[in-house]
């Protein structure tokens, strides 16, 4: 199927909309049609080069939308649910993966660098040439090809350009509070840098129940 999405072609320069072709699916891919995507700070180092990725690549990893069709294999979506894109798919076998890590997931961690699905492929093409996935998700497009565990599935209450940060900064924000500082309830939380990720530490530590939050940063805004 052909669609278009924003590709990064050269390091340096304006991301380009091109068509591209999508390849057909595989037993545990998934099809979503990308219904909004934010911008991160991490995309942004890839178009200027500090962050190592090979091109041509369509960027974009906080993306939320409607699964449009799924392999053979999939057990966890199906068409029509709304989801959030996960950049961290798992095989749930692994080393890691069996420990409860799955963020060292040993697949992910070897072909997600090389802009590569979780079986060490791409989906995309143009004009017969490999074009590659950003952190497995590729939100900056009408629609993307993930691996089954990167389809998460949220409320239909929840808004897509709401949802589809939760994939980044939402979850960066909060499991700082909850999964890394562990804060206990009432117990007092500074969070300094009152960014994206910065107002999710602090919607972390409300979640908790945190004594006192003390929000700096040194913008006014």
């Amino acid at each position: 199927m052909k669609f278009r999405a924003a590709v990064l072609n050269r390091i340096g320069e304006p991301l380009s909309i091109e068509t591209l072709e999508m390849d057909a699916l595989q037993p545990h891919d998934v099809l979503v049609r990308v219904k909004a995507a934010g911008l991160c700070h991490t995309d942004l180092e890839v178009m200027q080069g500090s962050l190592a990725y090979p091109t041509p690549i369509v960027l974009g990893h906080e993306g939320a939308g409607v699964v449009e069709d799924v392999g053979a294999s999939v057990t966890r979506v199906k068409r029509g649910d709304r989801v959030v894109l996960s950049w961290n798919p798992h095989c749930g076998h692994c080393f890691y993966c069996e420990r409860g890590l799955p963020i060292l997931c040993e697949p992910f961690k070897q072909t997600e660098p090389k802009g590569h699905l979780l079986d060490g492929a791409s989906r995309m093409t143009r004009d017969g040439e490999k074009v590659h996935h950003f952190f497995t998700t590729s939100a900056f497009g009408e629609c993307t090809i993930v691996t089954e565990s990167s389809a998460i599935p949220v409320p239909a209450e929840v808004p897509f350009d709401r949802a589809c940060i939760i994939g980044c900064g939402v979850m960066t924000g909060i499991g700082a509070v909850v999964r890394k500082a562990r804060a206990a309830a009432g117990s007092n939380v500074a969070v300094i840098g009152c960014g994206a990720v910065g107002l999710n530490a602090v919607q972390g530590a409300r979640l908790v129940n945190a004594g006192r939050i003390i929000a700096v940063d040194r913008s006014p805004e």
